[in-house]
């Protein structure tokens, strides 16, 4: 197994498991997130099936013998928005409060942020076929 499929396996265990986390448990973590302005519901439920349906093609693609790098720059994309869009909600200080949930949205951050840094080095410096 080549690092880049690790790197999207991995990538997808995490999508996988955060989604099934806001799917099945949306009340806890948002009141983990913030207790003083949670984001709405349906948005957690939202991104924890987007969540869940990339984890499932990041699985697929991290299986397959020589990923296309055009599909893992766009993956890399994804995360690269995931990590904007993370930075903007703190900054914001919107749906993300508590001390616990900055923190492991930061550290969340920094993990997709790696991800998506590998995906984008394979993809840079693999020709397609």
């Amino acid at each position: 197994m080549s690092n880049v499929q690790i790197i999207l396996k991995l990538n997808g265990l995490n999508c996988i498991l955060f989604g099934m986390l806001f799917v099945m448990m949306p009340e806890p973590i948002l009141t983990f997130l913030s207790s003083t302005d949670p984001m709405p519901k349906a948005v957690l439920l939202a991104i924890g099936v987007v969540l869940n349906l990339n984890g499932l093609f990041l699985m697929w693609l991290g299986s397959r013998p020589q990923p296309h790098p055009v599909l893992v720059k766009l993956v890399a994309l994804g995360d690269f928005i995931w990590v904007l869009a993370s930075v903007v909600l703190l900054v914001m200080q919107r749906w993300i409060t508590e001390s616990n949930g900055v923190a492991v949205t930061g550290l969340l951050a920094i993990l997709v942020g790696w991800l998506g840094w590998q995906q984008w080095r394979y993809a840079a410096r693999t020709v397609p076929s």
